[in-house]
This record gives C-alpha cells, sequence and structure tokens, in this order.
C-alpha cells in the first residue's frame, strides 16, 4: 500500500463537498485489514512527533503480536516490522519510525494524547460497512477489551456456582466518545450488549466508560461477527467451550496446556474442596 497516496486520497475525502463523491472514497480507502489495524492502535498505540509504536505484554501478547498485528502493520504501511521484548518493562512491541506512517494516522484523527479523545474515525463510520465495523471492534477489543467468566449467584445448579461459566465480554476506557461508537457499530452488526460509567471517586482521576456484551447468546453473537485474533482472549473462549467454564487469572500458557489435556482446569478450584 503507498500510504502517501492513501493519506492524500483522505485529505481530498475531506475537502470535498460532494457526498457521492465522499461515498466513492470511503470504499477506495477502507478495506478490513486497515481497519483493524486502525482499531489495534487506538487501543494500545502511541504517537509521537518521529515514532509511532505499540506495545503489549510479554507473555500474554507475544504470539499475538508475531502473527497479528506485526504482519498487518507491516503489510499496511509497507515496512518490514518484528516485535521486539523490553524486559525490563514486561513488553514486546515494536516502533515505527516513518513520517507517512505518522500523517496518515494523523489524517484518521489520532493525536499524541488521545486516551480521553481518542474515537473511531470517522471514515469507519461512514462506511456503513459491517466488514469494516467488525474489522476495527476486533482490533480493539483485542487490545483493550477482555473476555472472562463469572460465577453465578442465586438458586443456579452448583456447577455454576461453584465454577465461572458466566461468559462476559467488555471494555473499559477513559474515553466517552469511543464507547458511543464502538457502542453504535455493535448495534448495527446485532450484537446486544449494555454500556455505562463507573464515576470516580478520586478528583485526580477520570471517570471510566464501559460495554459489556454478557451471557451464551451474546458471547457467541460477537464470535460470530466480529471474533478475537489474539490467542491470549481466544484460548479463555476455548477453554470455556471445552469444559463449560473458565478459571480466573490463568496464564495463556496454562490455558494451551487445559487445552491439550496436560494440565486439569479442575485443580485451580481445589481450595474448594477443603
Amino acid at each position: 500500500m503507498n500510504i502517501e497516496f492513501l493519506r492524500l486520497f483522505i485529505v481530498y475525502h475531506y475537502k470535498v463537498n460532494s457526498k457521492i463523491y465522499k461515498l466513492s472514497l470511503v470504499k477506495i480507502l477502507m478495506d478490513a485489514e486497515l481497519a483493524e489495524v486502525l482499531g489495534i492502535f487506538a487501543a494500545d498505540g502511541s504517537m509521537q512527533d518521529d515514532h509511532l509504536c505499540m506495545w503489549g505484554n510479554i507473555n500474554e501478547d507475544r504470539e499475538y503480536y508475531d502473527k497479528i498485528v506485526c504482519p498487518l502493520f507491516s503489510k499496511v504501511f509497507n515496512k518490514k516490522i518484528i516485535a521486539h521484548d523490553k524486559k525490563s518493562n514486561s513488553v514486546c512491541g515494536f516502533y515505527l519510525c516513518d513520517r507517512n506512517a505518522i500523517n496518515l494516522v494523523k489524517e484518521f484523527g489520532f493525536c499524541k494524547r488521545k486516551t480521553y479523545v481518542v474515537r473511531v474515525p470517522e471514515i469507519i463510520i461512514k462506511s456503513n460497512d459491517l466488514i469494516i465495523f467488525a474489522a476495527f471492534i476486533r482490533g480493539f477489543f483485542d487490545c483493550d477489551g477482555f473476555i472472562s467468566f463469572l460465577k453465578r449467584k442465586g438458586n443456579y445448579k452448583p456447577f455454576k456456582t461453584k465454577y465461572h461459566t458466566y461468559p462476559r465480554i467488555a471494555v473499559k476506557i477513559a474515553s466517552k466518545n469511543m464507547v458511543e461508537d464502538l457502542s453504535y457499530m455493535l448495534n448495527k452488526l446485532g450484537i446486544k450488549h449494555t454500556k455505562g460509567i463507573q464515576k470516580s471517586k478520586e478528583n485526580n482521576l477520570s471517570d471510566i466508560y464501559w460495554i459489556e456484551i454478557r451471557g451464551i447468546e451474546r458471547t457467541e453473537k460477537y464470535l460470530l461477527e466480529v471474533g478475537f485474533n489474539n490467542p491470549a482472549q481466544h484460548s479463555k473462549y476455548l477453554v470455556w467451550k471445552k469444559f463449560g467454564f473458565c478459571p480466573p487469572r490463568t496464564s495463556k500458557k496454562q490455558r494451551e496446556l487445559i487445552l491439550s489435556d496436560k494440565l486439569d482446569p479442575y485443580l485451580f478450584y481445589a481450595h474448594d474442596r477443603i
């Protein structure tokens, strides 16, 4: 992809008054791979004057970076990108020192200090393309979201109250605009969810905005329409599908052992038998 050509097209897109031209340019510019890259960057990316960078957990996200993030960024920005470890910070990731890449990210509306103001690029929202919506959501949730499983409380069968059987996919962020944009796209995809705000009790801390997709039917709908590309997240889902529950606070390595029948998931509840 010639990213300087793409950047110039985006600049032109925002200057053209004709709605017909705008719609045609959106279709020319946007594809699912680019949308997923933008979702990933919106969640975990950082921009400085001379570089872009991406960092993930050195243990949980390394496979995701090697197999998904780096190949996607390499293709979109036409640069060979390889993740490296920063063991002092327990992260892996990369720097992308490329002026065209920085300019392109800016044209999509991203800025240096994006934590509280980041939102879905307008060109994605206006595409009204469900494949594009799903790709951006997948990139964002793979990095900033999570899937977890809860014990049920109340009048449920003992298995559901003892083990973590109830699925929940969620994201918690500081940008109200991003939550509103994600909610809009989830609605378009037919994925039922709830959203809200967690008010800060400290004056020096910001409010947190959240989206939750709860329950088996809604979780399966998310997996069907969006899915996970991050093995750290997907492995939790696979354990749940195989055993009907997924123990909390397990590592990706432990879940891989569970899935290969080399680790008994019931051992994580051994203390409950005492």
